[in-house]
């Protein structure tokens, strides 16, 4: 009964949200394919890697625009991101994990981060 009932919640809310929304959002937009990651996570696996030592693998099929997993890090700026890569050769780290989502942000998960960094 327990979680058949957080399920009928999470329906629920889900529903609120689309009402609320109005037709601002289209059923297919980004926001609730965003909101859907947090109730159903994909089957994923870490381990070695042949494209680099190691690596993340999904273990089901996943479609091409559906969201895997949430790049986890530090939010920071160009100049910042160039002197950690400089910074992380000289300390012999191997890869660093700087991934760019726009003109002006990087995300650097590679002293904090989640398994992420680790998808090839």
């Amino acid at each position: 009964q327990g979680p058949n009932r957080l399920l009928s919640e999470r329906r629920s809310e889900q529903r609120r949200l689309l009402s609320a929304m109005g037709a601002a959002a289209p059923l297919d937009s980004d926001l609730l394919k965003l909101n859907q990651l947090k109730f159903r996570k994909k089957r994923l696996r870490f381990g070695r890697s042949r494209i680099h030592e190691w690596g993340l693998f999904a273990m089901e099929p996943i479609a091409a625009d559906e969201m895997v997993i949430e790049y986890v890090g530090q939010n920071i700026r160009q100049v910042v991101a160039d002197m950690r890569e400089k910074r992380y050769a000289q300390e012999g780290i191997g890869s660093s994990y700087l991934f760019r989502v726009d003109h002006d942000t990087i995300i650097d998960a590679t002293k904090c981060g989640n398994l992420a960094r680790f998808i090839n």
